[in-house]
């Protein structure tokens, strides 16, 4: 075997090892964390670039800064996902990672159909309904 391949087994190998211990296991949960953000975020870019329907601009178009924001929030929620494992290990427990992560999710699916909305590719009763949803969070998280 090649040095090369020898190299790159053994940088794989220590990321895998550190992205555990920071993260956890690598599961269902992290990758459909991964998924929804990967969606959401191409929806997001299809909608400010092609639609120019964005709420984050004036103009309803793309933004560096606002694409800069979204990658940071993104990234920050991983962070969210690493104190919660941190949290589990701490306490012997194997929920709050868990938990942390199936609500990243959902917040990931409501801003997926918002940029549907967006695109107008949902009927326009599930958009009400979804909207009516996304209003009383939004409602609920103003109140504390």
């Amino acid at each position: 075997m090649s040095v090369e391949k020898l190299a790159v087994m053994g940088i794989s190998g220590c990321a895998g090892v550190i992205f555990t211990q920071i993260f956890g296991e690598w599961n269902d949960f992290i990758l459909a964390l991964l998924i929804l953000m990967t969606i959401d975020f191409i929806m997001g870019l299809i909608v400010a670039g092609l639609f120019r329907k964005s709420t984050k601009t004036i103009s309803g178009g793309l933004s560096s800064k606002e694409c800069v924001k979204g990658i940071a929030k993104k990234v920050c929620e991983f962070l969210l996902v690493a104190a919660a494992y941190q949290g589990d290990r701490l306490l012997g427990v194997d929920y709050a990672r868990a938990f942390v992560i199936s609500g990243l999710c959902a917040a990931e699916i409501i801003s997926i159909m918002e940029n549907a909305g967006a695109m107008e590719i949902l009927p326009a009763s599930v958009q009400k309904v979804f909207k009516k949803i996304i209003d009383e969070l939004n409602k609920k998280g103003g109140e504390k």
